[in-house]
């Protein structure tokens, strides 16, 4: 198959990747050409991965400050761009992570490309996370981008062959707006084979292990976040354990969010046992991750995509055999993952916590579950279905 994908963001440079992005590098592994439609929203940013396998296709872009702007204006403008690569390489298949650019692609495909709308995401949500501002003019343009996002939202799922969502919670919101729609469930993943080198790698280092248990907290940083809980639920640890540190991996969206945290951390004087590390290498990370005692999932639960979110930091954190400590998202509790404990506020979350710390047979009998779950969600296996998934509706378009 000839696949081309319109990703979420720029392939290379963007602080976070796409859902499909690394099931596509699999894709490629195994013999079909794909292809991503290069956005260059991060121009003067540091190149974070480069593509395998993967050929970008590169574009005039116009650049604007705003992201929901910049992919609006952008979307529009590569329309031509699209028809031509569709044409010249024979694409059988179009996968749109892109609400924008993709619906776009969708409407100059041919009548036999299969159009595959990725609903990752609850996208009027996340593309209004930009604009949390208590200002009149921000929460107006808050509504406005929402309003806008979900239209064209909407149009993506009419106007798509088939849909691919990360959760049941999104596959009921396709069925809302077409009932005959075929979706697939096809979660986030992680790449086991990659993390075992990885650790393999920190091993073989010989790095020298942390003087006191380590906590990591990991992923794209912002306001969906509740990190107050876990630093709160860390000063009550610091009692039994003075050397017990936070590890908080990855960029940060929002800067006066990042000054919250900060301004928290001083006021509650945890500097010294916490480590904010911004964005790390695949090396790093890994160094971090094999050092955790456990892992922490500490989203929000008041926001309609708490309810949605199946974490990609759920995959990662098992591929490491981590035991998790998470706030109660509904969808990985539906999963039932048995190395993952639900806490409600601090207390519980300090309690669940000292258990890990101080009983080893609990460890190790979460460790032994969080890798027998990776194993059922590997990258190996979502790339499979996902090409089962292409091949079966493919002849109906051709």
């Amino acid at each position: 198959m000839n696949i081309l994908i319109i990703p979420t963001n720029d392939w290379v440079r963007a602080p976070g990747h796409g859902h499909i992005d690394y099931i596509a590098e699999k894709l490629a592994e195994r013999g079909h050409k794909v292809y991503a439609w290069n956005f260059d929203i991060y121009r003067s940013e540091q190149v974070k991965r480069i593509p395998k396998k993967v050929k970008l296709i590169k574009s005039r872009t116009l650049w604007l400050r705003d992201p929901a702007l910049f992919f609006f204006v952008n979307a529009i403008f590569h329309g031509p761009a699209m028809f031509k690569t569709i044409r010249d390489l024979k694409i059988d298949v179009v996968i749109n992570e892109n609400i924008f650019s993709g619906l776009v692609a969708f409407l100059v495909s041919n009548s036999l490309v299969l159009r595959v709308f990725d609903f990752s995401d609850y996208f009027p949500e996340s593309a209004s996370i930009y604009y949390e501002n208590a200002s009149l003019i921000m929460i107006m343009k808050k509504k406005m981008v929402e309003a806008v996002t979900l239209t064209i939202t909407n149009l993506n799922i009419k106007t798509s062959d088939v849909c691919l969502s990360v959760c049941q919670s999104l596959i009921n919101n396709v069925h809302r707006v077409d009932p005959k729609k075929l979706c697939y469930f096809l979660p986030n993943t992680a790449d086991i084979s990659k993390h075992k080198i990885l650790r393999n790698e920190q091993k073989e280092n010989g790095n020298d292990k942390p003087a006191g248990p380590i906590i990591v907290i990991m992923g794209v940083i912002d306001n969906w976040l509740d990190l107050t809980t876990p630093l709160r639920a860390l000063k009550i640890l610091c009692s039994n354990f003075p050397d017990i540190k936070i590890v908080i991996i990855g960029p940060w969206r929002n800067k006066e969010f990042k000054n919250c945290i900060e301004d928290f951390i001083e006021h509650e004087e945890l500097t010294s046992h916490v480590l904010i590390t911004g964005y790390v290498s695949d090396q790093l990370l890994a160094n971090h991750l094999n050092s955790a005692s456990f892992c922490i999932m500490p989203y929000r639960t008041d926001s309609y995509s708490s309810i949605i979110r199946l974490p990609e930091k759920l995959f990662v954190y098992s591929a490491y055999g981590k035991p998790i400590l998470s706030t109660p998202l509904p969808e990985v509790m539906t999963l039932g993952p048995e190395h993952v404990s639900f806490y409600h506020d601090v207390n519980e979350l300090a309690k669940m916590a000292s258990a890990i710390l101080t009983e080893k047979e609990l460890k190790l009998r979460l460790s032994s579950k969080a890798l027998e779950f990776a194993r059922k969600y590997d990258i190996s296996v979502l790339a499979e279905r996902l090409e089962n998934i292409l091949l079966e509706n493919l002849p109906q378009r051709q």
